[in-house]
């Protein structure tokens, strides 16, 4: 299996971010509300530039997902933060043409090894439409365990989806180690 890793956004991902994003629109824009139809180079530029502010304030801690020559392989990365409570909610997507290849699971995995060993949160939550059947087995083959269903938990477009709420603790050892 290729070897991959996550690391934090760079301005340099700017233009790499919107091509990925490009490639995965049709898919994307089911699942991601911010994966709009006119999505293009002001949004990632948005989004890239406003990485670091996220990080300084502990709202969103965000990652690139790249592969050993640094091509961007999609994103992850932990928001809806509650500190306090040692508790964060992930979010993933992989570009259309490295799906179904482990990328998905792995940076799960690696992005709940980072957040359990940097910073004070024992409990990281995915939340996905039931209908998201692509995300349920990253989580899955991940680790994670389905905790249950969430009626009408995501709006999405117009829609309102019924949600599987997964979670992943930092005490479960069926995580792989980081290495």
């Amino acid at each position: 299996m290729t070897s991959i890793a996550i690391r934090k956004y760079q301005i340099s991902d700017i233009e790499p971010l919107l091509d990925a994003v490009l490639e995965s629109k049709p898919e994307l824009s089911l699942w991601m509300p911010w994966c709009h139809r006119d999505y293009g180079q002001v949004d990632s530029e948005n989004w890239v530039r406003s990485r670091p502010n996220a990080w300084e304030s502990d709202t969103e801690w965000s990652f690139v997902v790249v592969d050993s020559s640094n091509k961007i392989l999609g994103t992850c990365g932990f928001h809806h933060l509650d500190i306090s409570s040692g508790v964060a909610e992930l979010g993933y997507w992989i570009r259309s043409g490295c799906t179904r290849c482990g990328f998905g699971s792995r940076a799960i995995q690696i992005a709940c090894e980072w957040v359990f060993r940097e910073r004070e949160i024992h409990r990281v939550e995915i939340l996905m439409s039931t209908k998201n059947t692509a995300s349920q087995r990253a989580a899955e083959k991940a680790g994670a365990k389905c905790e249950g269903t969430l009626s009408q938990r995501l709006l999405l477009g117009d829609k309102r989806h019924h949600a599987f709420l997964y979670s992943i603790l930092k005490d479960d050892r069926t995580l792989e180690p980081d290495g």
